[in-house]
């Protein structure tokens, strides 16, 4: 069996993700489920579409990319154009490189996948999610003591494995987020992983401080300590805790570079809300939002509520208990994503349980379309997770022959095989039953007025007479039929 984890506590590996749009115009002739979520999916994350992607961004790809800054709860270029960045998580480069081999592309290959064009892919942002677990060669799913590298691994990671990516996103047109990626087992209150991370970022930040394309992201998933359930002061002094604690990695970073810093939080990154109560101190400085259908919210007001800080008791809390963070501060949805083939989520919020149990990828047959009419009705930037063949939940299969039984793992699991040696070698997106159905109906029946198909039309344009209508239900509806 792959030792790729399969689980909400690692890198969310091994099944499936939902497809990215083409931003091409439908025609009747392929009512496929792919081409079906590729249109309703085009108006949230505008990987493919351009629809939410700033001018500045959609013209990245063929010119320099513009610093990056932050006014109020926008990101800005230099010139004052406001843009929204949408795009992918790739896998982490260097676990892409080692197995490139089986996965049938290395790291660079899956960027020039993400934003090429012609290929119906164009993300304006890329997340590189660096783990210690493959800097430092450690099996794979676990969450290694720190420090789980030392500086001479560090900088085999960087000059072997980061700057090939990094240096493909700008080549690309793409912004480059780099994530310090951990998730598992070690508490962020733990003094030996303070070190870890500061280590990591005086080294990482000063090496990519002055690319203009590069975004950091100081920490991905902080893990342990979650104190779910309070609100009023207890929050405020939690959160405080997390304030103290991490303010010194955004600092770090801030020594090397004046680029935007993104800032996860407590409970997998989902205390987003924080930035309401108190905000880290610098200038550009946005906060990163995890979700995953089993975590509840369905209509975008549930996402709103899910930026906006409890209020448990009902009476006076010392904070504003009304207002998204997303109103407040920019808010980069770096993780999101779901197992297209999956049974349906539990649901029901987010507790222990949720966050760490194995259905939190599971779905109803209307999450892409929730987050979607969320992302295009805010000012939310996005990175789906995860255009990857092996992580969960991944957006592709591998598109040449595998053995039923894989015996490899990497760093620990013996000689990586030899799948495939010309590549780039075919990937295959990640589509369901591969057929558009009565439900994809239903939701355009439902959704004709909507924002998520009022800023696409021409992706809805069934029936091809210039507009969104009854027609184009009708003209679906006999596709499949």
């Amino acid at each position: 069996m792959i030792d790729e984890e399969k689980t909400r506590n690692a890198e969310h590996d091994d099944t499936r993700s939902i497809d990215r749009p083409t931003g091409d115009k439908h025609t009747l002739s392929t009512p496929s489920r792919r081409r079906f979520l590729q249109a309703t999916a085009g108006t949230g994350i505008a990987v493919a579409s351009g629809g939410l992607v700033g001018h500045a961004a959609a013209d990245s790809h063929t010119s320099a990319l513009p610093p990056l800054r932050r006014n109020g709860n926008q990101i800005e270029t230099p010139d004052g154009e406001t843009i929204e960045l949408h795009g992918v998580n790739i896998a982490d480069p260097k676990r892409v490189d080692v197995t490139a081999s089986v996965r049938g592309k290395d790291a660079a290959q899956a960027i020039d996948l993400a934003t090429d064009p012609s290929q119906g892919w164009h993300a304006d942002v890329v997340r590189l999610p660096v783990q210690p677990v493959d800097i430092g060669e450690h099996q794979a799913g676990a969450g290694p003591e720190p420090p789980a590298f030392d500086e001479s691994q560090l900088q085999d990671y960087i000059e072997n494995h980061l700057d090939p990516a990094v240096q493909q996103c700008a080549a690309n047109g793409a912004y480059a987020i780099i994530d310090y990626h951990r998730h598992r087992d070690i508490p962020w209150t733990d003094d030996g992983l303070s070190q870890e991370v500061t280590m990591f970022w005086d080294i990482v930040a000063q090496r990519y401080g002055e690319m203009d394309h590069v975004i950091f992201e100081v920490y991905n998933e902080p893990q342990g300590n979650p104190n779910y359930g309070v609100s009023g002061q207890e929050l405020v002094d939690f959160w405080g805790e997390w304030k103290a604690t991490a303010q010194p990695w955004v600092d770090t970073v801030r020594e090397y570079t004046e680029n935007l810093v993104l800032v996860g939080s407590p409970r997998w990154s989902q205390m987003t809300f924080g930035a309401v109560i108190e905000e880290f101190d610098g200038a550009n400085i946005g906060y990163t939002l995890h979700l995953y259908p089993g975590h509840g919210p369905t209509t975008p007001g549930d996402y709103d509520d899910f930026v906006t800080p409890v209020n448990n008791g009902g009476g006076d809390v010392p904070y504003d208990d009304e207002t998204p963070a997303w109103e407040v501060a920019p808010v980069f949805m770096t993780e999101w994503g779901f197992d297209y083939d999956a049974d349906p989520a539990a649901g029901g919020g987010v507790n222990e349980d949720t966050a760490a149990g194995a259905d939190w990828a599971e779905h109803d047959s209307d999450f892409g379309h929730h987050v979607t009419e969320w992302l295009s009705t805010r000012p939310v930037h996005s990175t789906a997770w995860v255009f990857d063949v092996l992580w969960d939940p991944n957006m592709f299969t591998r598109g040449f022959d595998v053995p039923d039984d894989e015996g490899w793992a990497p760093y620990t699991g013996g000689e990586i095989p030899e799948y495939v040696t010309d590549r780039p070698a075919e990937w295959v997106l990640q589509t369901g039953d591969g057929e558009a159905d009565i439900d994809d109906v239903r939701w355009l029946l439902n959704n004709r007025d909507s924002e998520a198909v009022k800023t696409n039309p021409d992706a809805y344009d069934f029936d091809g007479d210039g507009t969104v209508g009854v027609g184009d239900i009708l003209a679906l509806f006999r596709s499949i039929y």
